[in-house]
């Protein structure tokens, strides 16, 4: 009885003629090639490699390429990242609107620059204010829609500052129309009063 093994059997009867030729010699090489030599006594005891081997490391050379590489890579990361930043923190102005101060106030004044509304309602708000004094801790300020005698009706956010003047982003999360203007508050947690100190009345 042959050892070598029956093409038929190994491949099937559902193959294209072209096909059944190609395997066909495939096989017969792999055939007259024969089995693979026995694997060499070193390689089938591993335990009886020498414990003292050398690890080789990467030339001097190719360790500086490869660092440079990565700062490159990291380098332009950041370049993309803070390009696409800019990109995406663009302000698509839709008006504007100045607020003035309020006896409580002092001089202090502020422009709203109302953005485009987006889909899901927001008004983002780009809020240049100029001075307003700086509060001690656990006071801030609060920007609001009014409505009416209601100055209070809808929060656009809070804020504190640091300086004569600073740029803030708050949000109105709300239908603009069913209100008359803004406020911005002088705020310390458990008050019962709220002084107005700007006003766009």
């Amino acid at each position: 009885m042959s050892d070598r093994p029956d093409f038929r059997e190994l491949v099937g009867d559902d193959l294209s003629p072209e096909e059944r030729e190609r395997l066909e010699r495939v096989h017969d090489l792999l055939v007259a090639a024969g089995p693979p030599p026995e694997l060499p006594p070193a390689l089938a005891d591993p335990s009886s490699e020498t414990t003292g081997a050398t690890v080789s490391y990467l030339p001097r050379r190719r360790i500086g390429l490869m660092l440079g590489l990565a700062a490159a890579i990291a380098l332009f990361a950041l370049v993309t990242g803070y390009v696409a930043g800019q990109r995406h923190g663009s302000f698509a102005e839709d008006f504007v609107t100045p607020m003035h101060a309020t006896a409580s106030g002092s001089d202090a004044s502020a422009m709203i620059h109302v953005g485009k509304v987006d889909e899901a309602g927001n008004w983002p708000l780009k809020v240049d204010v100029s001075g307003l004094p700086a509060l001690p801790k656990g006071q801030y300020y609060e920007m609001f829609l009014s409505r009416g005698k209601n100055l209070r009706a809808a929060s656009c956010g809070t804020f504190r500052v640091s300086g004569t003047s600073q740029e803030l982003r708050l949000n109105a999360p709300y239908r603009l129309r069913a209100f008359d203007g803004w406020v911005v508050t002088r705020e310390r947690q458990g008050a019962t009063t709220h002084p107005v100190v700007l006003t766009t009345a």
